[in-house]
């Protein structure tokens, strides 16, 4: 399956007009409040961490996955967040890859994060959870609480 419409959001313009020149298949949404389409519309979802308040990249990763969408989140140690150096951290629910010496800011970064992405699109669990969200409607709460539960474990991965 191939990825046609992706979703950025993330509460730094500079970061969201970079993931947009570097890939014209991205959307960019400041914050959850702005996203203008159903998530479900979009083949991935990306999403920075934190936003608004700490919580704010959890809010964006259970409303992807009760719309049948594993997202993916690119979140890092960069100068601007405290860090001692650009490395950003791009993962999903079971997915993990940093890339060092850059920041969502770079072309580059998005060029190399968007290649992995592709490459990794339509992984068993990525289909097993749009089937059941075409088959029931709904995803199971029991299955959108493990999927945010390896969602928190990739985070808290140093």
């Amino acid at each position: 399956m191939a990825i046609k419409k992706i979703l950025y959001i993330d509460d730094s313009f500079e970061n969201g007009m970079a993931a947009m020149t570097a890939d014209k298949r991205i959307d960019f949404a400041s914050d959850i409040e702005q996203i203008e389409r159903p998530l479900g519309d979009y083949d991935c979802i990306i999403t920075d961490m934190r936003m608004k308040h700490e919580e704010s990249g959890f809010e964006v990763v259970e409303n992807a996955i009760r719309a049948g969408r594993l997202p993916y989140i690119a979140t890092g140690g960069t100068y601007e967040h405290g860090g001692t150096f650009n490395r950003v951290r791009v993962f999903s629910s079971d997915l993990v890859k940093t890339f060092d010496k850059m920041s969502k800011v770079e072309g580059r970064f998005w060029r190399e994060a968007l290649q992995f992405i592709d490459s990794n699109d339509g992984t068993a669990t990525q289909q097993a959870l749009k089937k059941v969200r075409e088959t029931l409607g709904i995803v199971p709460e029991d299955q959108a609480r493990m999927l945010i539960s390896f969602y928190r474990q990739n985070y808290m991965k140093k």
